[in-house]
């Protein structure tokens, strides 16, 4: 083969509360080792940590995947070729990323996370650790029937041990008591993973900090992406000093899960605003504004720090004349100094 190797390992991804096993899973020429698969807190769609062990390799041009849903108590088998000239692109070209001395470094992914979701949804990223990933694409697993072979030990046994099927379902090891009684009688959201990703709208983000400067903006999509806009990349809006948007071609692009903005204030003190949203709340809100035809619309998001830096709103403003308010779940402010464990972008 004249494909290059790169440092590369597998990540895998399944939603909280739908916890699945592996029967047998190959990952390029990679096995994946580890068998019972459970997320027990956010991030849970997209993370590239918790891999298992790097090693100098090909990138994957096919996978090869039969395993458990526990939820649903059924076997899926995806096998299938994945993009490699698309993942080779990107671990071949890399990013940009500040690390905690504040320099600007250039590095490239290291994982491959395969995202495993009810219904046999499959998405693949490319990935390196919670603060970026990139999809490479979604997959559909086959639903198929599989028999306990004779001379199995007994843990090889388990995946067809309907005594184990309970105890993972009923652990506190495996779902959290909270997720258990949240969903408890409730049907398995077939679909909704894939409305993360099917859920895209030509739109940007406009941040607004009066008379202040823009730091560095991450990112998290319900799709699972995840990026650092870094300061030097923002552009001034329209000529205006106190607005920062990235200039470049507007495109479709998935919605806001987490977003962490950090900036100067006018007063010179330097703030880290962190932000979460609700999946139905932010869908919600860009259907309002972008109605039934979604592909003749243009909108931004303004984003705007108050005075007091105690508050972020979000207003969503369409070329069609419609604009909402967007409510964040939740939103929390910082005051950062250089005595941070993680130094914070220069700004100066």
């Amino acid at each position: 083969m004249n494909e290059p190797q790169y440092d590369w390992g597998v990540a895998v991804n399944t939603p909280i509360g739908y916890p699945i096993r592996f029967y047998a899973a190959m990952v390029g020429g990679r096995p994946i080792v580890r068998e019972l698969y459970t997320k027990k807190e956010e991030p849970d769609w997209g993370n590239a940590l918790g891999y298992e062990s790097h090693s100098m390799a090909y990138l994957p041009s096919s996978v090869d995947m039969v395993w458990l849903s526990y939820k649903e108590d059924c076997f899926y088998r995806l096998k299938t070729t994945i993009d490699y000239k698309k993942i080779e692109k990107l671990f071949r070209e890399g990013y940009k990323e500040r690390v905690p001395n504040g320099e600007v470094r250039h590095t490239t992914y290291n994982t491959i996370v395969v995202g495993v979701a009810p219904g046999g949804v499959v998405v693949l990223w490319a990935g390196r650790g919670y603060k970026k990933t990139t999809e490479i694409g979604k997959y559909q697993a086959e639903k198929i029937e599989l028999k306990e072979p004779p001379g199995l030990d007994s843990h090889e046994r388990l995946i067809f041990s309907k005594e184990d099927r309970e105890e993972v379902l009923n652990s506190d090891l495996t779902i959290p008591k909270v997720v258990r009684e949240a969903n408890k009688n409730k049907p398995i959201p077939f679909g909704l993973w894939d409305s993360y990703r099917d859920h895209q709208y030509q739109w940007f983000p406009i941040y607004e900090i009066p008379n202040g400067k823009i730091g560095d903006v991450r990112v998290r999509y319900w799709n699972g992406e995840a990026g650092t806009t870094l300061y030097t990349d923002f552009a001034s809006y329209m000529g205006k000093k106190d607005f920062f948007y990235l200039e470049e071609p507007i495109q479709k692009r998935p919605l806001f899960k987490e977003l962490v903005i950090s900036y100067k204030a006018e007063s010179g003190q330097k703030y880290l605003a962190k932000v979460w949203f609700d999946w139905e709340a932010v869908l919600t809100a860009y259907q309002e504004v972008f109605g039934k035809e979604a592909n003749k619309v243009t909108a931004h998001l303004d984003i705007r720090v108050n005075r007091a830096n105690t508050n972020l709103t979000f207003q969503l403003i369409g070329d069609n004349g419609k604009q909402t308010f967007l409510e964040p779940k939740e939103l929390k402010f910082y005051k950062l100094s250089d005595r941070n464990v993680i130094t914070p972008t220069p700004l100066d």
